[in-house]
């Protein structure tokens, strides 16, 4: 990443704090003195959640640190707002704005190196051995592959894998991910970027698959078949299945990104 982009996590926040001065233009009695006592820590709830989506263009061995920034900020806001409100319901806005904060930092928390089918089709082998060289050396903390013999178009990732230290030969991890997918098929590291899978969904009224369709991972759970697997889950290998013993033969679908409305024929 170029120097000229690479920002603090406390700059990122001041960016927003600035907008705390609001505060000062409410009642200090009456019905909205409880809001203006709450603006504090609404404008910290919303600096985070606005904070943490650009948490790929920091310095990567920052991230650590800017996570549990971002948690306990969240934690003493929340307590914050609950105390203002404690013998009463929690208004729907604040409680959506915690919401918020936390979703984000959900998502926040699977950022890590990602890889997309550059073009083409990409139908991958067994990960065995990459698993096993990456788990020995300490390098992942998660890793998800493609499903082996299941076919993947371009654009739709084709691995992620969260760091156990982001001070790791990254170059190293780089190198061991795309050689692995290079043998098949053209494949792109793609830098830091929340953790995506991709959904195979079907239409059976017209006789099978019809799209895949690619989201974060903490965005929910939709209809359709998961094409990228756990190959190591906190820093243990796991088991992934064998390929189908017939070659998977399909037309290319097209891959709809469905938080940016991309759509790829």
């Amino acid at each position: 990443m170029p120097a000229d982009r690479l920002i603090t996590w406390s700059a990122l926040l001041a960016r927003w704090t600035d907008f705390a001065q609001s505060a000062l233009a409410l009642p200090k009695t009456g019905p909205a003195a409880r809001w203006r006592d709450a603006v504090p820590h609404i404008i910290s709830l919303q600096a985070v959640t606005h904070a943490l989506p650009e948490l790929a263009t920091i310095d990567p061995p920052e991230i650590p640190l800017a996570l549990d920034r971002a948690e306990l900020t969240i934690r003493h806001a929340s307590a914050g707002v609950d105390s203002l409100w404690s013998s009463e319901p929690l208004p729907s806005e604040l409680a959506d704005l915690i919401g918020d904060a936390r979703l984000a930092l959900d998502l926040a928390r699977t950022i890590g190196l990602a890889w997309v089918v550059a073009s083409g089709v990409l139908v991958a082998e067994h990960p065995a051995e990459l698993c096993m060289a990456l788990a020995q050396a300490g390098f992942v903390r998660d890793l998800l592959v493609p499903s082996p013999g299941v076919p993947l178009f371009a654009t739709s990732p084709a691995a992620h894998l969260v760091p156990a230290d982001w001070g790791a030969p990254g170059d190293e991890v780089i190198s061991l991910i795309s050689g692995f997918l290079g043998q098949f098929g053209d494949c792109r590291f793609a830098g830091l970027d929340v953790c995506r899978q991709v959904y195979r969904q079907f239409d059976f009224a017209k006789g099978g698959p019809v799209r895949d369709l690619v989201l974060p991972t903490e965005a929910g759970l939709p209809a359709g078949q998961p094409l990228l697997v756990p190959g190591i889950t906190h820093g243990r290998i796991q088991p992934v299945t064998l390929p189908p013993r017939a070659r998977i033969r399909l037309d290319p679908l097209p891959v709809v990104h469905g938080d940016s409305d991309r759509q790829e024929a």
